[in-house]
């Protein structure tokens, strides 16, 4: 057989190995040839796919493009049976450019022992860096101390015995959390922590002395302070203390906070944090009303519903189908509408989780990456909207609509639905490629009701508020259920009709 031959069928068959990376691989003996390599993986879009997780597409990248300023964690991963004993794998680095302001850990060796079989070489930075010089790492695989383990992939077409940094233009993200909503149980001494999010990472030295909360308006006392850094460089957190007891149990208290422009970074995402004590409607908790609308279970879980909306502009208003993915609210063990959702299948109370009997949200599954849903179909209320939670985080809602039973509180069958009354931030593309943002406020309130076999409908009126894009305050009419099956709504008359606006 010819070399060429041997090369293509040795090529092929570490592509498949290469596929099979962070599964299990009963095909892989030492026979076929132990090596390490790097083994730093990418998506299609150039973000780091961390170790463990799945990527049956994705092959280790030999030159990653540096946008953020989080800690770079490069795996070094040996491909062999278990070890019999220890080895060690040495490696280099040489940089081109002035840029000097980072650290690399562990110098210059990795280990690897028994079933351990991937190190990581950790790379630091401490200041920024100019993205017009050219500022590079190039990484060497040297040597092993097993000389049976061969440097790099079996193959010559992507080795990965090498890999190259290139420090590029950074554009440094910071916002509140998409769940940009804390509940408390207004008790004296209380505390809660809110986080500012750096996603891209951030320098200590930018940051200190920035206030980077700002309070807004308070119905009680509390006392605001930043938290030490620790060792995430992904986040800045802030601890408020209740300091007086909120004991009117038919009263809601709020404070809402805002985020100051950061120098240097940008704002993109939440903007907005509030924290809130409802009134207390007692309510028989075991109906557990919002599980009607919710299957946790299933992340791609959605509320279908309908819209009484002119849409497109076609002059005449009809009922406008949209879905929306459902999620839960979680609470704590000790919140008057706590119901338990899971023990996590161990006798530790700690580690239960809790959800809201009578509340439900709207968030995207993949809300992680800057994706959204279509809560209340308010991506067709627009015109060039941004969809991404970046820009536009409204289109999450974690708080939505809550539930009040008939009957006092204890009908199955039937009660009151309000929309929780927050503001959503929206964001609209501009002809010169900039976004500009609203803020919308929403409430409302409607009916809701069984239909029969566990099948829940609800009416609903959706107000919403902003004077640049509404003109004042105006109504959108809905009809949502708990499934997709269901008879199309009979027309309304009587009402305005819902026009898109454009941002």
């Amino acid at each position: 057989m010819k070399a060429t031959k041997i090369l293509w069928l040795l090529t092929l068959l570490m592509l498949v190995l290469w596929g099979c990376e962070y599964q299990e691989r009963p095909e892989y003996s030492d026979a076929v040839g132990r090596y390490v390599r790097f083994n730093l993986i990418v998506d299609a879009d150039g973000r780091i796919i961390p170790p463990g997780k799945m990527a049956p597409d994705e092959v280790s990248t030999e030159h990653y493009i540096q946008r953020t300023v989080n800690t770079l964690k490069i795996p070094v991963s040996l491909t062999s049976e278990p070890l019999s004993e220890e080895v060690q794998v040495w490696f280099s680095y040489d940089t081109t450019g002035p840029y000097s302001a980072f650290t690399i850990e562990p110098a210059n060796v990795l280990s690897f022992n028994g079933t351990k079989l991937s190190d990581t070489i950790i790379l630091d930075y401490h200041e920024r860096w100019d993205a017009e010089q050219e500022n590079k790492f190039v990484f060497t695989i040297d040597s092993v101390s097993d000389p049976t383990i061969h440097i790099g992939n079996l193959n010559q077409v992507e080795p990965n015995d090498s890999l190259v940094i290139t420090l590029k233009e950074l554009f440094l993200r910071y916002s509140f959390p998409v769940k940009n909503q804390l509940e408390i149980l207004g008790q004296e001494g209380e505390t809660m922590v809110i986080d500012v999010e750096f996603p891209d990472g951030f320098f200590p030295a930018e940051v200190e002395g920035n206030e980077l909360v700002i309070p807004g308006f308070s119905d009680f006392e509390y006392t605001l302070e930043q938290l030490e850094y620790d060792d995430d460089d992904t986040k800045i957190s802030y601890l408020i203390t209740l300091d007086e007891e909120l004991d009117d149990e038919m009263a809601t208290y709020r404070a809402s906070f805002e985020l100051k422009e950061l120098d240097r970074y940008n704002l993109a995402g939440n903007n907005m944090f509030s924290v809130t004590k409802w009134e207390n409607v007692p309510r028989d908790v075991s109906l557990n009303t919002a599980a009607h609308f919710l299957d946790p279970s299933d992340n791609n879980y959605r509320t279908y519903g309908e819209q009484w909306i002119d849409y497109m502009d076609r002059d005449s208003c009809r009922w406008y189908p949209f879905f929306a993915f459902t999620t839960p609210v979680e609470v704590s063990a000790d919140h008057p509408n706590a119901v338990l959702y899971d023990d996590q299948g161990t006798q530790d109370p700690l580690d239960d989780i809790y959800h809201h009997a009578f509340r439900i949200g709207f968030v995207s599954p993949n809300a992680g990456g800057g994706l959204t849903t279509n809560p209340f179909n308010m991506k067709r209320w627009f015109d060039n909207e941004s969809s991404d939670s970046d820009n536009s985080p409204g289109f999450n809602i974690p708080q939505a609509l809550e539930f009040y039973p008939d009957d006092n509180g204890t009908s199955a069958t039937s009660g009151i639905v309000k929309v929780i009354e927050q503001d959503l931030i929206i964001g609209g593309k501009q002809e010169d490629g900039s976004i500009k943002t609203y803020t919308i406020r929403i409430e409302g309130e409607g009916e809701y009701y069984e239909l029969g076999n566990s099948i829940f409908e609800v009416e609903l009126e959706l107000r919403v508020t902003n004077n640049e894009l509404f003109g004042g305050t105006i109504s959108a009419y809905y009809r949502i259920f708990n499934t997709s099956e269901y008879d199309e709504p009979s027309p309304i008359t009587d009402t305005e009709c819902f026009e898109e606006r454009v941002l």
